[in-house]
């Protein structure tokens, strides 16, 4: 720690802090509050070349180290008690190329941050994108680990390289396993006004609500539903109270045929109200982020189904209705849509390409005892849900969604799971970045 703390005092600008800082609360932060585990130090580098001069010093110590960006992984694992927090959170800038329609993200870049710089279809935050990235804008576009063209990364020696294709095909689903990204090069797409906002429903029978919901969905799935089109729907404690809420986004500039979905979604149920008006990917976006706690206690649970049968919309609807009256616990599904652009004609380790519906219960409380609660009601949702038809459930699950203690690393990465293997080998034999996802 020595030699880091000389380097540090050698760099002023470097913004860093240990347990006697008065800044380490606030830096250590992240989304989730993690309490069990205490770094040494949380060091906070402007640059790629900041980077690579630390990580040598890190290796040659055998200081053990995690990669912050973000900060909001569901588990906790951007901390590490006694160790080196590395928080990309000031590397940040947004460079967009209108004419290749890419945009460079610096390693630390949130989607808020895409949202303030572009008025792309761009929905992008760098922790999202390499492992997998469901989005509003799945169905037209893809996933966002799809839309990975190009990485600038400090290697396990500490050097800043261009990723090559096969770094690139490693880094699209196996995330920084190979080194820190510093920087992603990302596909973004023209985008002019959009429909958006939240639709709640009149709630006065959750469960058979569900039910006919899905039936109406499933009937516009089979008949012309436009990929334009992205609902994203839940239970959540609105302003109507507890309620089957849609999340509406139609990313086309036809809005009057945008109107006309509304219209028919809008008939599906009885609405309560509904906040869907003309806007832009940055306006939304930013709404979304006021809605949102910065800080709280939880945690997250998923279960991939491949349809929504009628035994897990029955275990959904018993459960919704169990949900507790915390506007911070969410419940939710994801969907990765039939005709979604799912075949990628470059490298890549993620597997999870068929067809399915994400289930998340993400239980989250301002304090630990409203925690308790919603925690309680999402591992009985999540054991229900996981008792139904075996052979419904999509065995491969998002590494980023998953626990440390059920991550099976066979059946996240399936049939490309050696080929990270190969790849981790190639550019990290001493497993240097051993913390970071996934995990070897």
């Amino acid at each position: 720690m020595d030699q880091l703390t000389e380097f540090l005092t050698q760099n002023p600008h470097i913004h860093h802090a240990t347990p006697q800082s008065p800044e380490f609360k606030e830096l250590r932060l992240g989304f989730v509050f993690n309490e069990s585990r205490t770094p040494a130090i949380v060091v906070r580098p402007r640059s790629a070349e900041e980077v690579a001069a630390l990580i040598p010093i890190l290796t040659k110590n055998n200081l053990q180290f995690t990669v912050k960006v973000g900060g909001h992984d569901m588990f906790g694992r951007s901390q590490v008690s006694d160790g080196v927090i590395i928080d990309l959170r000031e590397i940040s800038h947004v460079y967009v190329d209108a004419e290749s329609q890419t945009a460079r993200l610096g390693g630390g870049v949130m989607a808020m941050d895409t949202g303030d710089a572009t008025e792309t279809q761009c929905d992008h935050s760098t922790g999202w994108t390499i492992f997998g990235g469901y989005g509003p804008l799945s169905s037209k576009h893809g996933l966002g680990v799809d839309q990975i063209v190009g990485a600038k990364v400090v290697d396990a020696e500490g050097k800043i390289c261009e990723a090559n294709e096969i770094m690139l095909t490693g880094i699209r689903g196996g995330g920084g396993t190979l080194g820190v990204i510093v920087e992603l090069t990302v596909k973004v797409y023209p985008s002019a006004q959009i429909l958006a906002g939240t639709t709640f429903y009149k709630s006065s029978d959750l469960a058979a609500e569900i039910k006919q919901y899905n039936a109406e969905y499933s009937k516009a799935k089979r008949e012309d539903l436009p990929s334009s089109l992205h609902l994203y729907q839940a239970i959540l404690n609105g302003p109507v109270g507890k309620s089957l809420s849609i999340f509406f986004m139609w990313a086309s500039s036809d809005l009057e045929e945008g109107q006309r979905w509304l219209l028919r979604v809008s008939s599906w149920l009885p609405i309560g109200m509904s906040t869907v008006q003309p806007t832009t990917h940055r306006d939304f976006g930013a709404f979304t982020n006021t809605v949102i706690p910065k800080h709280t206690y939880g945690t997250i649970f998923t279960v991939n189904f491949y349809d929504l049968t009628p035994e897990v919309l029955d275990v959904i609807g018993t459960h919704a209705q169990r949900q507790p009256n915390n506007p911070e616990v969410i419940f939710g599904v994801h969907e990765l849509r039939h005709d979604a652009p799912r075949e990628p004609t470059f490298g890549t380790v993620f597997d999870n390409r068929c067809a399915h519906y994400l289930i998340e219960m993400i239980p989250m409380g301002s304090s630990p005892e409203v925690y308790a609660e919603g925690l309680a009601w999402a591992q009985e949702f999540v054991n229900a849900l996981s008792k139904t038809d075996a052979a419904n459930i999509v065995p491969s699950t998002y590494i980023s969604l998953t626990p440390p203690k059920g991550a099976d690393m066979g059946k996240i990465y399936g049939s490309r799971y050696e080929t990270l293997q190969r790849i981790k080998e190639q550019y990290d034999p001493q497993n240097v970045f051993k913390n970071a996802l996934p995990q070897f």
